[in-house]
């Protein structure tokens, strides 16, 4: 009689133990799901990188046109195409273009008469009231070098 009282109170320990615990789950569900805690945006310390910042060609592939292997500049070429179309995607912001043209820089005479000029490796329009950033034809906005 004995043991068969100890099993009982055993089972009902366990039984107990079970369902505080499911209580407190429970508990902890319906306060997240009521939204009672809201989350504040915190920016980042510092933005992200950017491999435009300082040069239209960070892989600076023109060091292999004289390369032994012919296609060697081009393949160069199409990875760096490819990390800043994945770099720019990432951040959300828009792509390069695959091209790469020559313009005169912002300031300079050529610049004035032309129209266009290169600012930090992108290609701008003059208007009337400012400076308006030029896409390229096969997509992305225009990259260039001379500014």
């Amino acid at each position: 009689m004995e043991c068969v009282t100890g099993v009982r109170q055993v089972v009902r320990w366990i039984v107990m133990t079970t369902l505080l615990c499911c209580t407190a789950a429970h508990a902890q569900t319906v306060r997240s799901a009521t939204g009672t805690q809201q989350r504040v945006y915190i920016p980042p310390a510092r933005q992200p990188h950017n491999s435009m910042a300082r040069d239209t060609t960070p892989f600076n592939c023109e060091q292999y046109r004289r390369h032994p292997h012919p296609g060697m500049a081009s393949y160069c070429q199409g990875i760096e195409n490819m990390a800043l179309h994945n770099e720019a995607r990432r951040q959300g912001r828009p792509a390069p273009s695959a091209s790469i043209i020559e313009l005169p820089p912002l300031g300079s005479e050529p610049a004035k008469t032309l129209g266009y000029a290169c600012i930090g490796g992108q290609a701008f329009k003059r208007l009337d009231n400012g400076w308006e950033q030029v896409s390229a034809a096969a997509g992305g906005w225009q990259r260039c070098r001379g500014g």
